[in-house]
């Protein structure tokens, strides 16, 4: 039987246990009560939202009160809120945090995938995972009128190539809900992504994931660029400096914090490093 995302049965709002997200606990539904769009969403002029995948079985499925957070990213080994907390200078330790985070810097937040099946069922790889329904983007952006960047953590900065078993991610689903479209932007090169879907426009921008199965290939582009220079760079000090300069760019502009203008000032004034984000 299809696996239905946690956010749209309301287990996690049902979790959460403060009826004060309701309001932006944002679910479209046809006349058949089946889920169109969903996303929490701190207001109407959200611009930019993070799109994921699909929540690990733990927390969409799995015996509730484990280790994990039932929102978003909630695994316990996925360090999406780590560096984001670290970026935007605020705790992520509890549900709340994350929260706040969201609200207080005006970011949505979603999966791509609403309903799938997994096979085996005890399985948070994506490569486990088969589309049943998507999360269908365009309605989200007809009720959301000011979305235009969407940042997501898999898919890399090559060409978004067609779905297959071997390249599931955000980026390949993503594509794959469009089909139906006129679509233009996926297969250039780059950590942005002009994206055309008939007169709609999005920013598609990747930022460095937050796993540490990327470990390995990002450690291996720091070899190559030679730490860009910088001394003592680590693998997660280069991922928030690539996080914070797309956010500075495509989402904070003038209102970023001190934290976020100074990862923005460390790019701009290293121009191998600002070349590799820009190429």
């Amino acid at each position: 039987m299809p696996e239905q995302h946690p956010f749209t049965t309301n287990r996690w709002l049902q979790n959460a246990d403060n009826h004060l997200l309701q309001e932006k606990w944002f679910i479209n539904r046809n006349a058949a009560n089946e889920t169109l769009s969903f996303a929490f969403m701190p207001d109407k002029k959200v611009q930019s939202i993070f799109l994921g995948t699909f929540p690990i079985w733990e927390i969409s499925v799995g015996p509730m009160g484990n280790e994990n957070i039932e929102f978003f990213y909630g695994s316990m080994v996925n360090n999406f809120w780590e560096c984001l907390g670290t970026i935007t200078e605020m705790s992520v330790d509890d549900l709340e945090d994350r929260i706040a985070i969201l609200e207080n810097n005006k970011f949505g937040i979603t999966d791509i995938l609403e309903k799938i099946d997994r096979n085996p069922a005890n399985c948070s790889s994506d490569n486990c995972l088969s589309a049943v329904n998507y999360n269908n983007i365009l309605k989200l952006k007809e009720s959301f009128p000011s979305l235009k960047n969407i940042f997501i953590t898999s898919g890399g900065r090559g060409p978004v190539n067609r779905l297959n078993n071997n390249n599931k991610n955000v980026a390949t689903w993503f594509k794959d809900s469009l089909s139906d479209y006129d679509i233009n932007g996926f297969n250039t090169i780059g950590f942005v992504k002009s994206i055309s879907v008939n007169d709609i426009e999005f920013n598609l921008i990747y930022l460095f994931s937050p796993s540490n199965n990327a470990n390995v290939p990002i450690q291996g582009q720091m070899n190559q660029y030679h730490n860009f220079g910088i001394q003592n760079l680590t693998i997660q000090k280069f991922r928030e400096l690539q996080w914070g300069y797309f956010l500075k760019e495509y989402h904070f502009g003038d209102n970023a914090n001190n934290g976020i203008e100074a990862i923005h000032n460390t790019v701009i004034n290293n121009d191998q490093l600002l070349n590799y984000f820009t190429n």
